[in-house]
């Protein structure tokens, strides 16, 4: 449970965030173990890295909602349950969705939640849950 750890941890989301913009499923995927769950801001729930790589794909690809949108998340707040588990809460935009439906946004803000775990040295993602921010609602 070292600055190391908590950079480490902070860095998966650098690197997804990286591998969105290039609209590249499978650099999204990379930080999954092969039983990652992954709840998405729309509901979907895949239950294998490979699954949720096939969605990224769909969604990213030449007819996806997403093929020319960015991400960023500016605020990421990381806390360890144990030395080789955290939980990684962010609060990330997507910018430049295509809009198709009446659902889609030109921008989006979400919240997330990786449970993460460190295995063989290496921090890796074990489940995500991730919601859209719905303005105007009363807490």
């Amino acid at each position: 449970m070292s600055r190391a750890d908590e950079d480490a941890i902070r860095e998966l989301e650098i690197r997804f965030n990286a591998a969105w913009d290039r609209h590249d499923p499978e650099g999204m995927a990379e930080s999954l173990v092969d039983d990652a769950q992954f709840i998405t801001v729309n509901g979907a729930w895949t239950t294998t890295r490979n699954g949720f790589r096939d969605l990224m794909t769909r969604l990213h690809g030449s007819t996806g909602p997403f093929r020319t949108s960015t991400r960023r998340t500016p605020e990421m707040n990381v806390t360890f349950l144990a030395p080789d588990i955290a939980i990684l809460h962010s609060r990330f935009w997507i910018d430049g969705e295509v809009l198709h439906d009446d659902l889609s946004q030109a921008s989006r803000e979400s919240v997330g939640t990786r449970v993460v775990r460190k295995i063989d040295g290496r921090w890796r993602v074990v489940a995500t849950q991730n919601t859209d921010v719905r303005h105007g609602r009363r807490h």
